[in-house]
């Protein structure tokens, strides 16, 4: 690629990115009515709606080797193309489905859809960015414009599907389709940053000796291990109380118009706050993740005991809501600033593989998480449930600081060389 092509490759890519992300990153008119969708329309238990999460995992765990063969043979683009497809194909399916079978078979779409944009989306942003030394700056700018009107725009489609989803259940699942629709469209429009392979044969790529490299060098960093592990506790966490905080307030028999108001709510608390995550690195340095795993537990906690309250005094659904608060403000921070993280010091040799492990590991930790999920839900109430996983969480949260105190949040320089082997700003 001749530099003038790879100057409007940047353009084009950095210009189109926070548009996708925005309407690409989960999604939209889904979440929310979806829960009620598949319990009151499709009649699947609230236990059965968690354990169909359980198999997305597992299946997320099955589907990363064929994503990364699929992003390496294809390229980033194709693969962003190939995964918007999926996605809207799971909707279709999801939409028509009328058993527990049929939905956890189309949680297969899902997860190779989500298999491939969790790794070629940041790699397809980190990859159209010039090396230099303000790069993970840059990318973070990028990233977190995109999530966070992904939030803001997340909380208006929360409000429609509300007031659709009384109209008609079947009304937000097809505005999810055509937003996918849209988002394959915007897919092609993207420029593959990668230089075009002369022979399109897997075999010559030599992919597999490539990807085993990639993994040895990341099973030996210290620093991507830690991270990657603290990722994957922490993504397992919050896929459980996607469903157990709409449980919560269902079980208070508040209806989906203002169940889809208090989410609106907090997905933009979470728009705001994503745009805070410089100033919040910035001020709590290598300490930002482990205290954002910790208060989403604290608030996890505060919510269950809240609700067990709220039975006699029912004033407490104003704590499970202040609670949600919190969970949703380190949300907002914390995705955009663990991909920041986990992309320094990589470049497009590395930066897919060490996608890949997060998504791998955090695959196999959500479906454990859920699976015990399911199981707590199945056996008591979801406030003793909620409870349960915010104790569970406070004690992760204190391992993994202990873990990670000297693995994490380091100087460049104190790095090993073989820490920083694809290290972009080595080679300028």
């Amino acid at each position: 690629m001749v530099e003038k092509e790879k100057i409007q490759m940047r353009k084009r890519n950095m210009k189109l990115f926070p548009i996708y992300r925005m309407l690409s990153w989960d999604y939209l008119f889904f979440y929310t009515t979806s829960f009620l969708f598949l319990t009151q329309i499709k009649g699947i238990s609230a236990s059965d709606v968690v354990l169909i999460d359980s198999f997305y995992a597992i299946f997320g765990i099955i589907m990363q080797l064929p994503a990364t063969f699929i992003i390496e043979y294809l390229g980033r683009k194709k693969s962003m193309v190939l995964a918007s497809i999926c996605n809207c194909l799971y909707m279709l399916v999801v939409m028509f489905s009328n058993n527990l079978f049929n939905l956890i078979t189309a949680e297969i779409l899902s997860s190779l859809a989500y298999g491939i944009k969790e790794t070629a989306d940041p790699a397809l942003l980190n990859e159209s960015i010039p090396p230099t030394k303000s790069k993970s700056r840059i990318f973070a700018k990028i990233n977190q414009k995109g999530i966070s009107n992904y939030y803001i725009i997340n909380a208006i489609s929360t409000i429609c599907a509300g007031i659709f989803y009384d109209i008609n259940p079947y009304i937000p699942i097809t505005l999810s389709l055509i937003i996918n629709v849209i988002i394959t469209m915007i897919s092609i429009n993207f420029i593959e940053p990668q230089e075009k392979k002369k022979k399109h044969n897997i075999q010559k790529y030599n992919q597999i000796n490539e990807i085993k490299d990639s993994f040895t060098f990341i099973l030996k960093s210290e620093r991507l291990k830690a991270l990657i592990l603290f990722s994957a506790i922490t993504v397992g966490v919050i896929s459980i109380l996607v469903n157990y905080e709409i449980s919560l307030l269902e079980d208070f028999d508040i209806s989906a118009k203002y169940l889809c108001l208090i989410f609106a709510i907090m997905g933009i608390i979470s728009g705001i706050t994503t745009k805070k995550q410089e100033q919040y690195h910035n001020r709590y340095k290598n300490k930002s993740l482990c205290l954002l795993l910790g208060m989403i537990g604290i608030s996890t906690l505060i919510a269950g005991i809240a609700g067990v309250a709220a039975k006699t005094y029912y004033v407490c659904i104003l704590l499970i809501i202040i609670a949600y608060v919190i969970r949703y403000a380190c949300k907002g921070i914390y995705y955009s600033l663990m991909e920041k993280y986990l992309r320094n010091f990589a470049n497009e040799e590395i930066d897919t593989k060490i996608f890949t492990a997060k998504n791998f590991l955090g695959s196999i930790f959500s479906g454990i998480m859920g699976v015990v999920a399911s199981f707590l839900l199945d056996r008591m109430n979801i406030s003793y449930c909620m409870i349960v996983i915010g104790g569970m969480t406070i004690l992760l949260t204190i391992l993994m600081r202990q873990y990670m105190k000297t693995r994490v949040g380091l100087k460049p320089e104190e790095y090993s060389d073989q820490e920083r082997k694809y290290d972009e700003l080595n080679k300028i």
